[in-house]
């Protein structure tokens, strides 16, 4: 049996290293990607900046909620008689 503090350091599974085959591959891809840092095609990220983040219909439907809400905000406040007088 081994000591306590053995026991608890101690680890019975095995751990499973990685080929030196898929290391050198993944070796290789890293490198390569270091000399394309920087490289960014601006048509690619220009393309994506022009379009809507929203489609027309939700984004008139938007502007109908928010202006038919102010409307109907200002006709209630005009036939109460304002804000202090409810």
């Amino acid at each position: 049996s081994l000591p306590h503090s053995r026991r608890l350091t101690h680890s019975t599974r095995k751990v499973q290293m990685a080929s030196a085959r898929m290391m050198a591959a993944k070796s290789r891809k890293f490198h390569g990607n270091i000399h394309k840092r920087g490289a960014v095609d601006i048509s690619a990220s220009l393309g994506k900046k022009n379009g809507f983040a929203v489609g027309p219909v939700m984004l008139g439907f938007f502007i109908f909620v928010v202006i038919g809400s102010s409307l109907l905000q200002i006709i209630r406040t005009a036939s109460i008689g304002g804000p202090d007088m409810a």
